[in-house]
């Protein structure tokens, strides 16, 4: 019940101000570049673009099925919102109880799309993060691996739309490194041989991807 009432309360203030914010670079930019798809060009060949590209192809999607106006990119992130917002639930709802974790999404919602509603692909990448998030919380609930395959799914799809993607990935794969060193604790097996190499190799691992 009190999904249901959060999920409605923030459609309706989502969609209340989907409107607003009509900044000409960012729409020019984003509808043109739907457009030069429509037309069969491709991003970073024929055109230059801010972003990886994935964007200006859901774009065009989104011209070609509701209408070639600004308002059509803006209705499709609303429909990924409206999933946002029960995943920011199942997310919250693992610390807390009900009513709480309602209240964080309100706030949650109210300080992401409302605020500035043009279909930007770094809506897409905090979107798409945090349900991967969810997904590797469900992949420690049930230990599926079907589960981290979706949240990599999920990564790749956030680069698609922009390069900031990857900050998702790093996450994941700091995240693999911990639940891995958390199931080594549990075991009481004597240390095999070879595995002060494989801590060496790890370390090394590590200081390499902070460096990058």
């Amino acid at each position: 019940m009190v999904l249901l009432v959060v999920w409605a309360l923030s459609a309706t203030y989502g969609f209340h101000y989907l409107s607003r914010g009509w900044i000409p670079h960012d729409e020019g930019t984003l509808a043109l570049s739907a457009e030069l798809v429509l037309a069969g060009a491709l991003p970073h060949r024929d055109f230059d673009i801010g972003y990886t590209g994935g964007l200006s192809y859901l774009n065009a999607l989104a011209f070609k099925s509701l209408g070639a106006n600004l308002m059509s990119p803006r209705l499709v992130l609303f429909t990924v919102f409206l999933l946002w917002i029960p995943t920011v639930y199942y997310i919250t709802s693992r610390f807390t109880g009900p009513l709480l974790a309602g209240l964080t999404v309100l706030l949650a919602a109210a300080w992401s799309l409302p605020n500035y509603s043009a279909a930007m692909p770094s809506w897409y990448n905090l979107f798409l993060a945090v349900f991967g998030v969810a997904a590797l919380f469900r992949y420690l609930e049930t230990e599926q691996r079907r589960w981290l395959f979706v949240a990599g799914v999920l990564g790749g799809l956030s680069f698609l739309f922009k390069m900031i993607g990857l900050y998702y990935v790093a996450g994941v794969l700091l995240f693999l490194t911990y639940h891995e060193q958390v199931l080594a604790r549990r075991t009481l097996a004597a240390p095999r041989v070879g595995s002060r190499n494989y801590l060496y190799l790890i370390a090394f691992g590590l200081l390499l991807f902070i460096g990058l």
